[in-house]
């Protein structure tokens, strides 16, 4: 993918931004996306990276063990834009501690809750990062795509299901001033029960 100064996404090859109509200068505009942190790094003195859960646009997430909370698992969020001009990173950035503040205000059980957001230097280069709880479960992206390879998909009860236990959790978001912008199978988890008794809920993330 190629990205104009403002940060939308183009394919590759592209000579103008399908979205603005910028010319598109690779050589001017962008740098190498930024490497992934290993497994095995310890970032804060604390946080042990497992591995790499994902990427965006400007972030990468990341599974690891909390040392000072008994090895409990949690998701790191790093801070790594994928476009690097000067007035991009500096609006991503502010984007990026937006969100920390947004998700230190956010107390509800079907949001991962937030634990911290701090800076650390690796080598030369220092980086942001979020830490929030580990979600176990499934998105439904995945089960979606698991039951449409087997010519399966969700049935109408499970739709409405879905949307009676995810609607409550917009109501709380919009209540608070915050609007999610991108509410899609990728950003909806749902968590494994951890107790026989417990629901398998919806769970909203990013």
């Amino acid at each position: 993918m190629q990205y104009c100064s403002k940060g939308h996404e183009n394919p590759d090859g592209s000579k103008f931004c399908l979205h603005c109509g910028e010319k598109m200068e690779p050589e001017k505009n962008q740098m190498a996306v930024n490497q992934s942190i290993q497994a095995g790094i310890t970032l804060g003195d604390r946080y042990l990276i497992i591995r790499q859960l994902g990427q965006g646009g400007f972030g990468k997430t990341y599974l690891a063990e909390d040392i000072n909370r008994f090895r409990e698992l949690c998701v790191i969020k790093e801070f790594a834009p994928q476009v690097q001009t000067a007035y991009v990173l500096q609006k991503a950035e502010e984007l990026f501690q937006r969100e920390a503040t947004v998700l230190y205000k956010l107390q509800h059980p079907q949001i991962p809750r937030f634990r911290e957001f701090f800076r650390s230097k690796l080598g030369e280069k220092e980086y942001l990062f979020i830490v929030q709880d580990y979600v176990a479960g499934e998105n439904y992206r995945s089960l979606l795509d698991s039951r449409s390879y087997k010519g399966m998909y969700f049935s109408e009860t499970e739709v409405k299901q879905l949307l009676q236990q995810i609607l409550p959790v917009l109501d709380y978001i919009h209540s608070m001033g915050v609007i999610h912008r991108d509410i899609s199978p990728d950003n909806l988890i749902l968590r494994n029960p951890q107790t026989p008794t417990e629901a398998a809920l919806p769970i909203l993330i990013d």
